[in-house]
């Protein structure tokens, strides 16, 4: 899973005294420039990025990126070589990667929401309709679903799932037809972007308002869409095994000891929710001093890497053997993170290496498993806008419209590329090319090799 990423001030003003000669007077007046009430340097001062500026091989008009419309609108997928795009006219379009050149096109007044997934494009028109077309440009199917919002398009084996909010839709994946669609109270119910199918379960998150806003999950029989059972305060699963479900409970009010902390895993029957009993993984902190209690992202959240259980502990990240597990047991490995509490997890391991986003700069900052060495990823010379992590690669857009290409081992800046647009879309890769979605334009870069 890859996901989803400072600022500077200010320089001293120096005092500027200026001597004016008077014709007939004999002297000179002096006039000092007013003083700054506050003025401070932090210190810092911005390197140019030391890399070769490279163009892109070519570039394209498609769907302008609006983030604050689609927080994860996909203008663009990438597969196979290929770039499959909306387009400026709202025509799904393929492109030859290497090229730009256009292979075909298809439909009208479509939107950015599409996937693809065993040689299939899916997308959603602007009426509400869910289509498939084939890689080769082929027509498969239209479904009408009234879902002129959809926001995420999913494909789980046969089945293809469409979510709108509080809403989901099933779709049969070889035909379009639809199995079925529902709807969860919408002055309640804001839908998430997790969703996964197991044992002929599908599981959904949304957040539910009540007193307080919480995650929840919902499980629903897969064929049918009948709800089988729901809990509030319960995070999207860490895993699904031999029918338990395993899931991060948010224990914000209920158990805000700022010392005695701890992590409450509930395990539910996958097919009745029943409670199959609960972990808790616990550490201490030290006297809190300012009274506030810090809940949630780096100071008590989790997540599983194969066997291996990451506990967020504030100033320390611990992991546990997740499937041997034994009350009040002693983490397999510790890393301190004391003086990075302002970061938030991503929740991913690459190359030996755990991610964060810097909540301060919204830069990428690394830290390796190895060393416990922290690694920043945000060293350009304005802030970061949209961070991926791709093989040995990192790619960085900034807010003055430069991308930066860093080696993922070295840090040192591999390419430069100037695209003029200070919006970003997730950048995208397939073979030995990058695809950046900036603005109107989607711009293809071919990679050094020793990024490829």
């Amino acid at each position: 899973m890859k996901k989803t990423i400072h600022s500077s001030l200010l320089t001293g003003l120096a005092i500027v005294s200026i001597g004016l000669p008077l014709t007939g007077g004999g002297f000179a007046l002096k006039a000092n420039a007013e003083q700054a009430t506050v003025s401070m340097s932090n210190g810092a001062y911005s390197s140019p990025i030391q890399a070769p500026v490279i163009k892109p091989s070519w570039s394209f008009p498609v769907i302008p990126i609006d983030r604050n419309q689609v927080p994860d609108q996909a203008v663009a997928v990438a597969e196979n070589g290929k770039v499959f795009a909306v387009d400026s006219n709202h025509r799904l379009v393929a492109l030859e990667g290497t090229s730009g050149r256009k292979l075909w096109q298809y439909g009208n007044q479509l939107t950015p929401v599409l996937i693809h997934s065993n040689d299939t494009i899916y997308g959603m028109t602007q009426s509400g309709s869910i289509y498939a077309v084939r890689e080769s440009g082929k027509k498969a199917w239209t479904t009408s679903l009234g879902f002129t919002k959809a926001d995420h398009i999913y494909r789980i084996d046969s089945t293809v799932y469409i979510t709108q909010s509080e809403q989901t839709a099933a779709v049969d994946a070889a035909s379009g037809k639809l199995k079925w669609k529902i709807s969860e109270d919408k002055d309640s119910y804001h839908g998430l972007n997790q969703l996964m199918e197991t044992d002929g379960v599908l599981i959904r998150n949304y957040n539910v308002q009540g007193s307080l806003t919480f995650e929840q999950i919902n499980a629903y029989d897969a064929k049918t869409g009948k709800k089988l059972w729901e809990s509030f305060r319960t995070s999207f699963p860490l895993t699904i095994k031999n029918g338990v479900v395993y899931s991060v409970v948010n224990t914000f009010m209920m158990d805000d000891d700022p010392v005695n902390r701890k992590i409450t895993i509930a395990q539910y029957n996958l097919k009745t929710g029943e409670s199959k009993g609960e972990r808790q993984y616990r550490w201490t902190d030290p006297e809190n001093k300012d009274g506030i209690f810090r809940s949630g992202g780096i100071h008590g959240s989790a997540f599983l890497d194969g066997k291996d259980l990451y506990v967020f502990q504030g100033k320390a990240l611990a992991s546990y053997d997740f499937w041997n597990y034994k009350p009040d047991s002693k983490p397999a490995r510790k890393w301190s993170q004391n003086g990075y509490e302002q970061l938030v997890p991503l929740w991913s391991i690459h190359e030996g290496r755990m991610f964060y986003q810097d909540f301060s700069t919204g830069g990428l900052i690394a830290m390796k498993l190895a060393s416990g060495q922290f690694i920043h990823y945000d060293y350009g010379d304005n802030p970061t806008i949209q961070a991926d992590v791709f093989g040995k690669g990192v790619y960085v857009g900034q807010s003055d419209g430069v991308f930066h290409g860093y080696d993922l081992m070295t840090l040192k800046p591999v390419f430069t590329v100037n695209i003029g647009s200070r919006s970003f879309g997730p950048t995208l890769k397939s073979g030995g090319m990058i695809f950046i979605q900036s603005g109107n334009r989607l711009h293809a870069v071919k990679l050094p090799a020793s990024l490829k």
